[in-house]
C-alpha cells in the first residue's frame, strides 16, 4: 500500500492515527476519574423518541393546494 501512496496520504493517516488514540486515551482518562475519584460527568443526552408515523392531516392541511395528481387519477 505504501508504494502507491503519497507522502501527503501517508501523513494524513498517521495524523488520524494519533487523533483516534488522543480520543481513547481522553475517554480513558475520564473513566479513570468517575470510578476513582467520583468525578462528576455531564448528564448523558436523552435520546428522542421519535414518531415516524406521517401525519396525513397535517400535510394534506400545508401542501394540499400544492399536490399535482394527473387527470383522472385517484385522489
Amino acid at each position: 500500500m505504501l508504494k502507491h501512496m503519497t507522502i501527503e496520504e501517508i501523513f494524513m493517516y498517521y495524523d488520524y492515527g494519533l487523533e483516534h488514540e488522543e480520543n481513547k486515551s481522553n475517554i480513558l482518562v475520564n473513566r479513570i476519574a468517575v470510578g476513582l475519584f467520583g468525578a462528576k460527568e455531564p448528564p448523558k443526552k436523552k435520546k428522542r423518541n421519535y414518531n415516524d408515523t406521517p401525519d396525513k392531516q397535517a400535510f394534506y392541511d400545508r401542501y394540499g393546494d400544492q399536490i399535482k395528481r394527473p387527470e383522472g387519477g385517484a385522489g
